[in-house]
């Protein structure tokens, strides 16, 4: 099991309770090895353990994913050759974090604080939750709905048997993307794709590449560009963002800094772990 552990820089996403994508602890990396380099020819590539595709794109950076600083960085060298999705050992595929981040840039994703989110709610918006269940039933958003973007582990796999291992040992919970996600997103809405949804997660994330306290360079006066943000901060919350724009949805928002800002700033929660 070492040698195959070893392996794999870039779970950070996909995996899991596994929010932070650049600083993920190493168990998480091993266990999606296919994506542990860029690969430079165009079109599916096959590696051991799994596979990884790339494909060209007019204008989109490149990137490649620093394991020694265990953060994804632009790297205009790979551009129209970096990797695009991963399949994992265990679970499903999903779409490396750059490539969404890319994505939701160009699409102009609207972000949302507290009271902004409060009030769109007040006129009819639905605040969507996709934590997991569990983590939704100890504490949410007051009047959020439930539709987790990720499962427990369901496979039997060796590397199925070996994530939850792994995960376990560190008392933390091994997950995969629900693949029901979608299906279960489009019941949960009615249908109705035009529905103002404002998603959640625990911490939020950014697709802001400049640090947020405001670092100017001495000489210039200019803001700094955060190395550690080169595709900002991903979270379950911006890769749902992702995949509901992919599938048509036409008013997704963003709710900046999540349930931890949300509880964080006294705004009003509910749950099974909340007391008056």
């Amino acid at each position: 099991m070492s040698a195959a552990l070893a392996a794999c820089p870039a779970a950070a996403a996909g995996q899991a309770r596994w929010e932070r994508p650049a600083r993920c602890a190493q168990p998480r990396r091993c266990l999606v090895r296919a994506a542990a380099k860029n690969v430079s020819t165009k079109g599916s590539t096959t590696t051991k353990g799994g596979s990884a595709s790339t494909k060209g794109g007019d204008g989109a950076p490149g990137f490649k994913f620093d394991g020694s600083m265990q953060r994804w960085v632009r790297d205009d060298r790979f551009a129209g050759k970096s990797m695009t999705t991963v399949q994992p050992l265990s679970g499903t595929a999903y779409t490396v974090w750059p490539v969404m981040h890319t994505y939701l840039t160009e699409k102009g994703l609207k972000q949302v604080d507290e009271e902004e989110a409060l009030a769109l709610a007040r006129k009819g918006a639905v605040i969507v939750d996709v934590r997991l269940a569990d983590d939704y039933k100890k504490e949410h958003i007051e009047g959020a709905v439930s539709v987790p973007m990720f499962r427990l582990t369901q496979g039997t796999s060796n590397w199925d048997n070996v994530k939850r291992f792994v995960m376990g040992s560190l008392a933390m919970k091994a997950t995969e993307r629900d693949p029901d996600f979608l299906a279960n997103f489009g019941k949960a809405m009615g249908g109705n794709k035009r529905k103002t949804i404002i998603v959640a997660c625990a911490v939020g994330g950014t697709l802001d590449t400049v640090a947020s306290w405001g670092v100017r360079v001495a000489t210039t006066g200019k803001s700094a560009q955060d190395p550690d943000r080169a595709f900002g901060r991903e979270t379950r919350s911006l890769k749902a963002c992702y995949e509901l724009m992919q599938a048509g949805y036409t008013n997704v928002i963003h709710l900046k800094g999540g349930l931890s800002s949300w509880r964080y700033n006294g705004y009003p929660t509910e749950g099974s772990n909340v007391r008056d």
